[in-house]
């Protein structure tokens, strides 16, 4: 009997999470969170004038 594969997503391998995620997807979780905390530093510093 073959291996009896597991069920994931076809476009790579089942451990790389992020993979199954869209590229627009991936970076909005990246940046997102980063220009959010961007802009509270920035406030806070009283940048904005």
């Amino acid at each position: 009997m073959a291996h009896r594969a597991h069920r994931h997503r076809l476009e790579g391998p089942c451990h790389f999470s992020l993979m199954s995620l869209s590229v627009g997807r991936r970076l909005m979780l990246v940046l997102l969170p980063l220009a959010l905390l961007w802009l509270a530093v920035s406030w806070a510093a009283g940048w904005w004038g």
